[in-house]
């Protein structure tokens, strides 16, 4: 019994691999299916339908589809009556034709995004105990500046907040009181280290008496990390100002800023994904899963919950 037990974990092993995400639909329009890998029946393909090895999208007559496919950190369109199957390395054309084929500077999917059925995917909203004071940015998360932009939510009947920084020895190394609710790191204060993590926490107070207080902390990246980031950052705005339309720019961003750790920078583009695009399974699921990460009851305000 336990040698069959040991073989079939063996067995599943290629199974999972073969279900992690190679790219996602960025715009459907029109007629467009997706079969999936092992089916045989098509499935109506939505915007923001992630792709997996073996899949094949096909396009009806007046219809096309914009993908993005990682590993050739390809993007390109679809055109009408076409067919292209996606392999775990390459793809195949086998109808039609592909237009605005483009290079992405980058188009790493986060290793913790996988396929999964609809019954197990649990979109809604997080809610989670503790205080109602939530600390934004950068809360539980990393930065590629010396320089962040400190963040929170507004507390009833607060007049100021006080706002104190310190290092892992936990030496103070700024402190200020303002009465909005945010703040960027001032230059003329301690300097900031690549590569270091720090803790800060906001008091709120009403008439110059604590009402409300809480703490995070915050990881500087590496310097030549972030300059990287940084870079793909810059050339992703590009393409956005080029074409606003294109959806793959915003999974592009969500995808950067998870894979390296900027969590609440990750929510934001999820978020935007999901307020331009409407529900969709696992982004509302990849949203839950980082507010958790980040200690956040919910999204910031004007957001979409």
């Amino acid at each position: 019994m336990t040698g069959k037990l040991i073989g079939l974990m063996l067995l599943a092993v290629p199974l999972l691999k073969a279900a992690e995400p190679v790219g996602l639909l960025s715009l459907v329009s029109g007629d467009v299916q997706l079969i999936r890998a092992g089916e045989s029946a098509p499935v109506a393909a939505r915007t923001a339908d992630l792709i997996g090895p073996g899949d094949r999208l096909l396009t009806g007559a007046n219809s096309e589809a914009t993908f993005l496919f990682c590993p050739e950190s390809r993007s390109a369109k679809l055109k009408a009556q076409g067919e292209v199957q996606f392999d775990a390395a390459s793809l195949t054309l086998k109808k039609g034709s592909l237009a605005e084929e483009r290079k992405v500077p980058t188009c790493r999917l986060p290793a913790s995004l996988v396929l999964a059925a609809a019954s197990r995917m649990r979109a809604g909203n997080l809610r989670l105990r503790g205080t109602a004071f939530v600390l934004r940015a950068p809360a539980n998360t990393v930065v590629t500046t010396l320089t962040p932009e400190f963040r929170w939510d507004p507390v009833e009947n607060a007049t100021s907040y006080e706002i104190k920084l310190e290092d892992r020895e936990e030496r103070v190394l700024w402190k200020a009181e303002v009465p909005a609710t945010r703040i960027t790191y001032p230059a003329d204060a301690a300097p900031l280290a690549w590569g270091q993590r720090y803790r800060w926490r906001v008091t709120a107070k009403a008439n110059g008496e604590a009402i409300e207080d809480a703490g995070t902390n915050f990881q500087v990246m590496p310097s030549d990390q972030a300059e990287k980031i940084r870079s793909a950052v810059a050339e992703l705005e590009k393409q956005r100002i080029a074409d606003p339309s294109d959806n793959g720019v915003l999974f592009l961003q969500a995808f950067l800023y998870e894979d390296n750790g900027m969590l609440d920078e990750a929510v934001r583009a999820y978020s935007d994904m999901a307020q331009r695009m409407g529900p969709q399974e696992w982004v509302q699921s990849r949203i839950n899963d980082l507010m958790g990460k980040l200690g956040w009851d919910r999204l910031e305000s004007g957001r979409p919950q």
